[in-house]
């Protein structure tokens, strides 16, 4: 097999290639199965902090906040 890559380099680089575009392809195609399966909500909840500018009330600041323990 040695041999055979001696006589044809660009073989192997072929080949390296070809199983780095798998590769590529196999986990793109592994990402979106899970995206669909768990799709991500379109908007935040009307509680979520990140909305509260819009409703009226001023954004919580860090000092309001309780850490999590």
């Amino acid at each position: 097999m040695s041999q055979f890559f001696e006589n044809h380099p660009t073989l192997l680089l072929a080949v390296e290639a070809g199983v780095a575009l798998f590769l590529l392809i196999f986990i793109v195609v592994w990402t979106m199965g899970t995206a669909k399966k768990n799709p991500r909500p379109t908007r935040a909840p009307d509680d979520h902090p990140s909305r509260a500018s819009q409703t009226g009330q001023p954004a919580p600041k860090e000092a309001d906040r309780t850490p999590d323990a």
